[in-house]
């Protein structure tokens, strides 16, 4: 299952599968085989080393328990632990449990091969495993495992569209006893990027802005002004967007002063981690840019002899992928991979496309 980040995809697979229809590993935790297993046993709630006779009255936590316990024969035992990994998976599918590994692409590639392999036979009898991943990462199990074409289908969330997001505020405000304009709303949903999380801090920044921290005794209309909506942007990308932006604009810690490279208008220089962000923020941004298009803004930006190269750029590029994967919490909020650059993060796109506009 592929989609944009902070779109719900994990919301969404729980909600139809429920709690315990379904057990979660997240592959931002996972650098690591052992650790999988690990984490996939404490989901479970199972110890990672455990003997179930028949005969056994007492229960050790673990939600299927019972009907292991009711399959076994008289005397037998079931053990499990992070190196019997055929025992969990066959377990998990004889009872229905989906296995769902959020953040598939977060793991290193030795190890999503490790887990796609062992899952691979139990796939083929039955058992329902569900990576959740970013859409260009799509792909990354048959990347590592090439026989599971034909057993692998893609299935793809959208981004939330303007309708979508416009029901936040359609249903939040009034419950506030808030009636907002509608221009307000729709402005609102269009500035969102296809992120709800940035249509509820935009509701909730609003909120704020009116003093409103309770439902109000009677219904009152709200308009805000271009400025009241511009300081709440304003707001919203400082605290979301800013933060991220300051790390990847300075880059990795450097010994020597970085060059600076003046800049067309002649506001002054800047060195080439701004410049290629300003750059990408030219752009929109777009989610997806190849280097040709980076290089492209980046002349719109730089006087000519001022213009990185090739290397340059890529390196840039390379150490800032690096910055929001080792450096920024949560799920990157970029990557740079071969030749292509993916912005997986609304908020920074806000933050990124806000200030743009403010120069």
């Amino acid at each position: 299952m592929t989609g944009p980040t902070k779109s719900g995809k994990t919301v969404l697979t729980r909600h139809v599968l429920g709690r315990d229809g379904s057990a979660l590993v997240n592959g931002g935790q996972v650098e690591s085989s052992e650790e999988f297993w690990t984490l996939l046993l404490q989901d479970l709630d199972l110890p990672e080393v455990e003997s179930v006779a028949a005969n056994d009255e007492t229960t050790v936590g673990f939600k299927y328990l019972l009907a292991a316990q009711a399959k076994a024969s008289d005397g037998a035992t079931q053990s499990f632990n992070n190196k019997n990994k055929r025992s969990i998976l066959g377990f998990m599918r004889e009872n229905d449990v989906a296995l769902v590994v959020d953040d598939f692409h977060y793991m290193p590639s030795d190890v999503q091969r490790e887990i796609v392999r062992a899952l691979k036979s139990e796939v083929f009898e039955g058992l329902v495993a569900i990576l959740i991943a970013v859409p260009h990462r799509a792909f990354d199990a048959i990347g590592v495992e090439r026989e599971m074409e034909g057993r692998f289908a893609n299935i793809q969330i959208p981004a939330w569209n303007v309708d979508e997001l416009r029901v936040i505020s359609d249903k939040g405000f009034p419950e506030l006893k808030m009636e907002v304009a509608s221009e307000c709303c729709n402005q609102f949903a269009s500035e969102a990027h296809g992120s709800p999380l940035l249509m509820q801090r935009f509701c909730a920044r609003l909120c704020s802005h009116y003093e409103v921290t309770k439902t109000l005794p009677v219904t009152k209309h709200f308009n805000p002004s271009d400025s009241a909506k511009a300081e709440i942007f304003e707001k919203v990308a400082e605290q979301a967007g800013f933060p991220t932006f300051e790390k990847l604009s300075k880059g990795p810690q450097s010994r020597s002063q970085r060059m600076g490279r003046k800049t067309v208008d002649g506001s002054g220089t800047l060195d080439i981690y701004q410049s290629v962000l300003r750059a990408i923020a030219n752009t929109g941004p777009k989610e997806k840019l190849n280097y040709t298009e980076i290089r492209e803004a980046l002349r719109l930006i730089l006087i000519e002899s001022d213009m990185p190269q090739k290397h340059e750029i890529s390196s840039a590029l390379g150490h800032m992928s690096g910055i929001a994967k080792d450096e920024i919490k949560g799920e990157p909020v970029l990557e740079w991979s071969e030749d292509f650059l993916y912005l997986t993060d609304p908020f920074l796109m806000f933050y990124m496309r806000w200030s743009k506009r403010d120069r």
